[in-house]
Parts: C-alpha cells; structure tokens; sequence
C-alpha cells in the first residue's frame, strides 16, 4: 500500500513537471543537459548517446524563435572589434 502511495506522488510529480517545461522547451534542454552532466560528474562515466538526442540539445531556430517569442527584440551581441 505505502508502495503505491509513492508511485501516485511521484506521477503526481511528472505531470506537475510535464506542465512546467510544456511552456518552456529551452528549459527542458537545460534540464536535460543538467542530467547528463551530473551523471558524468558523480560517477566519472562515459555517456553513449544516439545522434537524434544529441541534436535534440543542440537549439534549432525554432527552439531560439520560441524563446525570444516573449520579448519584444532578442538581445544583440556587441559588433567585433
């Protein structure tokens, strides 16, 4: 019983998660390259990982288009000198 108490908080969680990052995609790159990091970090591993998920890390223009989507003009980089 006390088994399946934790299985339903800890989907409670995830969707409570799901509902977060719904509305911030660059958030759940960050999060995602956050785990990974960590995973090396702890244990010293390497991380073999499919082609797809690494260009899935990788902010595509969309990506960079949604998360300007709420400022009125991205921020501009200094001219090079």
């Amino acid at each position: 019983m006390i088994l399946g108490s934790a299985e339903a908080a800890i989907a409670g969680k995830f969707v409570e998660a799901v509902d977060i990052y719904a509305g911030h995609p660059v958030a759940l790159q960050l999060r995602a390259m956050n785990i990974i990091y960590e995973t090396t970090k702890e244990r010293g591993a390497t991380i073999l990982m499919p082609t797809s998920m690494v260009d899935s890390l990788n902010p595509s223009a969309t990506t960079l288009a949604l998360a300007f989507a709420g400022t009125a003009e991205p921020a501009r980089l200094p001219a090079a000198a």
